[in-house]
């Protein structure tokens, strides 16, 4: 019984199971926000019945997360061995061909839930699965690279469920946040090859080249108006106090940790940051109700998350008496 709670254990880190809800979070705000768009009733995203809709794009989040994770753990089992031993794979708590069966089956879970918006929706799906292979493969190594490839996964992923939306800045601060996450994990966490100053300046152009091209896209789709109607009544006040009160938070728990300790929180956080955030958005678009209720699964997701990280270490260990 403990070897299987072991082995489940590990799956879930392996897949990075307890940030999915944060990626989550970001495809149903594109969801409800393109539903509640008239201009786009005919697509797929808003003629499907909601629930559907909202489980194919939790589909999607999920089996990509769990797809990126899985297959850069397979890929890294050897420096993992050397630099992270207490990783499920060089731990001994899974053997890499079940790394690599999680990543087949995740993308392909992925796949599936992106054909219930249309052709256009799988064509994204299948541009995300791309840039995952090339983060995973090489990108990762790259800091300038391959954090604004993470940050264009973020913007692909949100872009599925309908990539003809309206709505591009909830996708724009997506995308900044993960990069802007992305980088303060990598520097904390010591990682290798250090990011420079120049590879720090080549990712800030990479974040200017596709600012530029989601405004560009912002002022096609709205007739040359780039906020819309987020500064009706200072909507856009609600997303911009929760994006710096959450980044206040993380500086004020973070300020004095380092290493690869520092580098899990920050993702931990930054998860939670960006559900909190698409619930701001959600607010700031009057959908009160939905709005409560992703936050409430964002707060009981992180709750379960570490009630876990406690109890994990218990379920998978046999208990030792004393004398």
């Amino acid at each position: 019984m403990r070897r299987i709670v072991r082995r489940t254990i590990a799956a879930v880190e392996l897949s990075r199971l307890p940030v999915a809800f944060g990626a989550v979070a970001n495809v149903w705000l594109m969801i409800l926000l393109s539903r509640a768009d008239a201009r786009l009733a005919e697509l797929p995203v808003a003629t499907r019945p909601l629930p559907q809709a909202l489980a194919a794009g939790a589909m999607v989040a999920v089996g990509f997360l769990a797809f990126g994770a899985a297959l850069n753990d397979f890929l890294d089992a050897k420096h993992d061995r050397a630099f992270a031993p207490e990783r499920p794979l060089p731990a001994g708590n899974l053997r890499p061909r079940r790394a690599a069966q999680i990543a087949a089956i995740s993308m392909l879970g992925g796949l599936f839930g992106s054909l219930a918006f249309g052709m256009a929706g799988a064509v994204s799906a299948m541009a995300l699965a791309a840039v995952i292979l090339v983060y995973d493969a090489f990108a990762k190594h790259v800091p300038a690279l391959g954090i604004v490839l993470a940050g264009l996964a973020t913007a692909l992923c949100m872009a599925v469920p309908c990539t003809e939306t309206t709505t591009l800045l909830p996708v724009w601060l997506a995308m900044s946040q993960t990069m802007g996450v992305g980088a303060l994990a990598y520097v904390l966490g010591d990682k290798r090859p250090k990011l420079t100053s120049r590879s720090a300046a080549i990712g800030a152009v990479g974040w200017i080249f596709w600012t530029i091209v989601l405004v560009a896209l912002e002022l096609e789709r709205n007739d040359g108006a780039v906020l819309g109607t987020w500064t009706r009544g200072g909507a856009i006040a609600v997303p911009a106090v929760t994006v710096l009160a959450g980044a206040a938070v993380g500086y004020w728990k973070l300020r004095t940790l380092r290493g690869p300790r520092a580098s899990e929180k920050i993702l931990r956080y930054g998860s939670l940051w960006k559900s909190l955030v698409a619930a701001a958005w959600l607010v700031a678009a009057g959908m009160f109700v939905e709005a409560a209720a992703v936050a409430t699964i964002a707060a009981v997701a992180f709750a379960t998350v570490a009630i876990l990280r406690e109890a994990g270490p218990q379920l998978a260990e046999p208990v030792s008496w004393r004398s």
